[in-house]
């Protein structure tokens, strides 16, 4: 099987993820056969945050895809616990260029899950600000072919001066400015952020009400469509938005996924001007509070058929992934 190095910048998951088929792997873009890549143009990447929310089913589907996955990590022994056992796990930072030079060494191409961390004020170092300075000057050494980058729909957002759209904007410039042949993506919501940001015990905490609908789009079908971006040399130089096949506003996501977990959990209604307010005394409360608040004012409209026609429509519905959600946890 051909080879994928993964830098895991970000929290580690407690939870490893299920390479072989579940529930969800039988259903959206994971059901459709993916070639092996013995004669692709690209046969070893590099994804930088494998461990992460969105870097793990990412992982797992370029795994599934045919290629040869390596995760560049700071935690060695943490990866190897949640990550597929087919991921090869090297030690990087990406502080740290000459650990990024060796990581990105014999490599096609690096696909980048960052995040700015809840904490984080301006002046720190971020991942998507001198860390991915770090990382263009490491692809370039090793002759990268391709950088694919995890962006987000709402960067454009005029709602609000954040800086942390700043962050995200630069690291777009960077990335296209770099000379290395790029594939962006703009996703909408993840269904993940319901499992794994809002859940608290039986609880799933709904902060604010949404303004517009969002096309919720779950993790697995967005790795395959990443997958396919890679098996295609036509996916360089261009900017995917990426959405599911439902439009639904955050309140109606998280009743949905409320009622189809199986313990029906209760959804608790938490007003945004309360996070705003902790937000004086916590940066962790402050962060949420901004970006709760992009999310929930940021007019999506349906802007993905190209996605689709090149990189495979989305089909997995909230129900379905609250299921294989729950399977991976009792496993």
């Amino acid at each position: 099987m051909p080879p994928v190095y993964v830098l895991a910048y970000g929290p580690l998951s407690a939870r490893p993820w299920q390479l072989s088929d579940s529930a969800n792997s039988q259903t959206g873009i994971a059901s459709c056969g993916m070639r092996r890549n013995e004669d692709a143009w690209v046969n070893k990447i590099a994804v930088i945050g494998a461990t992460g929310m969105l870097g793990l089913p990412v992982t797992a589907k370029l795994l599934k895809a045919g290629f040869e996955v390596t995760a560049l990590v700071r935690d060695q022994e943490r990866a190897r616990r949640i990550l597929p056992e087919q991921t090869k796990v090297v030690q990087a930072d990406i502080r740290d260029i000459a650990s990024l030079k060796y990581g990105l060494k014999g490599q096609d191409a690096v696909y980048l899950n960052l995040s700015v961390a809840p904490t984080a004020r301006k002046s720190d170092f971020h991942a998507e600000g001198e860390g991915v300075k770090n990382i263009i000057e490491a692809a370039h050494f090793n002759g990268l072919k391709r950088t694919g980058y995890l962006s987000a729909i709402i960067r454009d957002s005029t709602e609000n001066d954040w800086w942390i759209l700043d962050v995200w904007r630069n690291a777009i410039g960077q990335i296209k400015g770099s000379g290395i042949p790029y594939t962006i993506f703009y996703p909408t919501n993840f269904m993940e952020t319901i499992a794994q940001r809002h859940v608290v015990g039986g609880f799933v905490a709904l902060v604010g009400k949404a303004r517009f609908a969002n096309y919720w789009i779950a993790g697995d079908d967005y790795g395959a469509q990443v997958a396919r971006s890679f098996q295609s040399e036509s996916s360089a130089n261009r900017e995917y938005v990426i959405q599911g096949p439902e439009a639904m506003t955050y309140d109606e996501a998280t009743v949905r996924f409320a009622k189809s977990s199986k313990d029906r959990m209760r959804v608790v209604k938490v007003p945004l001007g309360l996070l705003r307010c902790l937000g004086v005394v916590s940066r962790t409360a402050d962060f949420h509070a901004h970006m709760m608040g992009t999310v929930l004012r940021y007019p999506e409209i349906f802007r993905a058929a190209e996605t689709w026609a090149e990189l495979g429509k989305p089909s997995m519905t909230i129900e379905e992934f609250t299921v294989g959600h729950q399977q991976r946890l009792s496993h």
